[in-house]
């Protein structure tokens, strides 16, 4: 509802002048609130320092850093060589290289921790399709992801998680198969292929990779994750 002057002070033009200046103001502020959707951090409006208050204010989540690895203390026992560093003291060595995150890759980190759709459960396709929307996903938004060939997890000893990126997959066009050729024409196992190249290097792989090596991402602390970055065959 509009602010309104008393009936004593409707004659007065100045004051009149105010509260409809006032009126405009208000419904100005109204409007920008109503559009902006402060909580869809997805939104072309939610930028710069807005994305920064709205992420620390309604996510309590801080803008991170991109590094090419993670920071490492010297000082504790096992952690340098005797005669080399005094006791009782410690030094963290940060990463060699760091990055500013620009606001796409911070909506994309932030769409990786906070996503609710694939439920709370970690598994492999938990996994990839948290990747593949991290790179397909411009501003942290989520697309559908009806398919996730191009991703690979291995699991291997002491909780390692190996991520591989496919640069591409294979047809079998022709071969040794089952009613597919004749007898004497083709050698066993012998297979004619052909190489269908895929979506990768796709934008953003090395900075996921300096995502989940700088612990940005929301990930079980059980495991230790590798990600490779192939080249196209």
């Amino acid at each position: 509802m509009a602010s309104y002057l008393y009936q004593q002070y409707a004659d007065d033009d100045d004051l009149q002048a105010f509260v409809t200046a006032y009126n405009a103001l208000a419904d100005v502020y109204v409007t920008w609130f109503a559009t902006v959707l402060l909580p869809v951090y997805t939104g072309p409006a939610i930028v710069g320092l807005l994305l920064d208050w709205v992420a620390q204010g309604l996510y309590g989540f801080t803008r991170p850093t991109l590094s090419s690895g993670r920071s490492r203390a010297i000082g504790p026992y096992n952690t340098f060589a005797f005669n080399s560093w005094p006791f009782d003291e410690i030094k963290i060595i940060g990463p060699a290289n760091v990055a500013v995150t620009t606001d796409d890759i911070f909506k994309r980190i932030m769409t990786w921790n906070f996503y609710k759709g694939d439920g709370k459960r970690f598994n492999v396709r938990w996994l990839k399709r948290r990747i593949l929307r991290f790179l397909i996903g411009t501003n942290g938004t989520a697309p559908n992801v009806d398919q996730t060939y191009a991703v690979s997890i291995t699991f291997g000893s002491g909780g390692l998680v190996s991520i591989r990126l496919s640069a591409g997959s294979r047809k079998i066009l022709n071969g040794a198969l089952m009613n597919r050729m004749g007898f004497n024409t083709t050698m066993f196992d012998a297979l004619t292929t052909q190489y269908i190249s895929g979506p990768s290097p796709l934008p953003f792989e090395n900075v996921l990779q300096q995502a989940l090596e700088g612990g940005v991402l929301q990930l079980p602390f059980q495991y230790q994750f590798l990600m490779t970055i192939p080249s196209a065959a």
